[in-house]
């Protein structure tokens, strides 16, 4: 078990592993959780949003989240045709 969770915290890093706990669109607040519950350790949200949007890994699909009381969260998708071997680990 200790080596399934390793080897997933490391993939968090350099791979799109997260996509699996999350639905074909997601907030970046939820891609965030995914990678907390992951690391075991909170993450800056600013920071996390610039890396990630750097990273060109997620586009924003123009819709968003329904239902919410305040401003709704923008929704987000993978990119496939986004490589993320070309712009290396996500440094999160």
């Amino acid at each position: 078990m200790e080596y399934a969770l390793w080897r997933l915290r490391n993939k968090m890093e350099y791979s799109r592993i997260a996509q699996a706990f999350l639905g074909d669109t997601f907030t970046l607040a939820q891609l965030r959780e995914v990678h907390e519950a992951v690391l075991q350790r909170p993450l800056d949200p600013a920071n996390f949003r610039r890396t990630i949007e750097a990273s060109r890994a997620v586009v924003p699909t123009g819709q968003r989240l329904t239902g919410t009381r305040h401003r709704p969260p923008r929704l987000y998708r993978y990119d496939a045709s986004a490589a993320l071997v070309d712009n290396g680990p996500l440094p999160i």
